[in-house]
């Protein structure tokens, strides 16, 4: 059903491109959200008084509750399906940046910021569990096919969401103030929902085509017993994913911040630096196809933290280091880990699994960088017994440990994978051969009331694929 798996892409991909811009609008306007801006001062706008703990702990509540519900959510989907679960959620998301829109127009600043942190809670249960369960969609239409491709475009769209916003959104503030910025975002939330439906829709149009019930795809129930037999490389690669994205995005959050006390860059001019960042994203759907023609995802996924460990020693130990450069550099290797990272993790784990697993992955995601953000509020609460620039330092050697970590892990990860079977290396066409199904709806979810869990294809006979390569 290649005529439904495009549209389903091409909806979830909407909701990617809308949910990511209003993830980090607080960061552009950073300024406004602790009243350090010049429009507040002047009197221009409707400004907040957070501290920089209150400011991370947007983020940080975000993706600590997020992490919370996540794996429940993966759970639910692959016990009742991805169509209501999947709607349920986004209609979540969506409130939740409703409700943190209308907290900017409370006149009592202690109310205000926790209705925010309500509404940013909110949204970070309905966002992460929405992007499990799109994952999980892409999953079942592109099992065996282009699999990586599909979640690269996933993450372009995602970026395109988080360039617009570092592009736009800080001059946008200047012409209609914070609160009607920040409705703005909500308004692209509800096209991110009408993307959601239009991917329940043509799922369930292309079930029905299958002869398939519209309802739950896998029928066998969860069972707790399933998550043991996770593969060794599966823990791996989720230790690595914590690490990883602790080490990018919290820093992306504060790099306006950091690149203005460093480089003396104006907070628009710092903004559009961060941004790019997710400029090389745009390349994402060209390392997604590589690692599906060619294989060897492992090896895509070690040249990621190589990548990033990498730009931070060169960050802090270069003071003239281009911050466009370091940019880049980030840009690089998180998109090495966002188009192929995640689409290792159906291979190494039971076919009936998938949603649970990616639900486990994406909480363990939330929570390293949850702690990460954190981390880098008391770091950079250190005003009383250390400079500006010292603190800043702290903060790149915490994130560049990370980073040195992932690097660590990545290499386990590939040394593991070939002592067990060589999951990771198999192509996608190759993959297709040894299941002996050429149709592009092989999914991994399957849909028989009789079908067993399939676990993880046996390690001999991909071994013996391996040596004929």
């Amino acid at each position: 059903m290649s005529s439904v798996r495009w549209p389903v892409l091409a909806f979830t991909s909407i909701f990617c491109f809308t949910t990511d811009y209003f993830y980090d609008v607080p960061s552009v306007l950073h300024d406004r959200f602790i009243y350090n801006s010049t429009a507040c001062h002047s009197g221009r706008d409707k400004c907040l008084h957070l501290t920089a703990s209150e400011f991370n702990l947007l983020y940080a509540v975000y993706a600590w509750f997020g992490a919370c519900i996540v794996p429940f959510s993966g759970i639910l989907a692959d016990k009742l399906g991805s169509r209501g679960t999947l709607f349920g959620f986004g209609i979540l998301f969506f409130l939740g940046s409703g409700l943190f829109s209308y907290s900017t127009h409370l006149e009592d600043e202690q109310t205000a910021f926790i209705l925010m942190l309500l509404g940013r809670l909110i949204f970070g249960v309905g966002n992460c569990s929405a992007e499990v369960i799109t994952a999980r969609l892409q999953t079942f239409w592109f099992r065996d096919r282009e699999l990586g491709l599909a979640f690269a475009i996933s993450i372009v769209a995602g970026r395109l969401g988080s360039v617009t916003n570092f592009l736009f959104t800080a001059d946008l503030a200047d012409m209609i103030g914070l609160r009607s910025t920040l409705w703005l975002g909500t308004v692209l939330c509800g096209v991110g929902l009408i993307g959601i439906a239009g991917a329940s829709y043509y799922h369930t149009v292309g079930l029905r085509a299958m002869g398939r019930n519209a309802g739950p795809e896998n029928n066998e129930p969860f069972q707790v017993e399933m998550i043991r037999r996770f593969t060794g490389s599966f823990w791996v690669l989720a230790l690595f994913i914590v690490l990883f994205f602790a080490a990018v995005f919290p820093f992306v959050a504060e790099a306006p911040r950091y690149f203005a006390d460093r480089y003396s860059y104006s907070q628009s001019y710092a903004g559009y630096v961060a941004g790019s960042t997710y400029d090389v994203a745009l390349v994402s759907p060209l390392f997604g196809y590589l690692s599906d023609r060619l294989g060897y995802r492992g090896l895509w996924v070690l040249a990621a933290p190589a990548i990033l460990f990498s730009a931070y020693v060169f960050l802090f130990l270069i003071p003239s280091f281009p911050p466009v450069l370091f940019c880049a550099l980030m840009g690089l290797g998180y998109t090495l880990v966002a188009a192929i990272a995640w689409s290792c993790a159906p291979f190494l784990v039971p076919e009936c699994g998938v949603g649970t697993a990616l639900g486990l992955l994406t909480s363990f995601q939330m929570l390293g960088i949850g702690a990460s953000n954190a981390i880098i509020g008391q770091l950079l609460s250190q005003g009383a017994s250390k400079s500006k620039m010292q603190m800043w330092d702290d903060v790149l050697l915490f994130l560049g440990s990370c980073a040195g970590t992932a690097l660590v892990l990545a290499v386990a990860l590939n040394i593991l994978d070939c002592k067990t079977g060589c999951q990771l290396r198999i192509s996608q066409s190759s993959r297709r051969k040894l299941a002996g199904t050429p149709s592009p709806n092989n999914s991994l979810i399957t849909d028989d009331p009789g079908s067993d869990c399939i676990e993880p294809r046996s390690d001999p006979v991909l071994s013996a694929l391996i040596g004929r390569l």
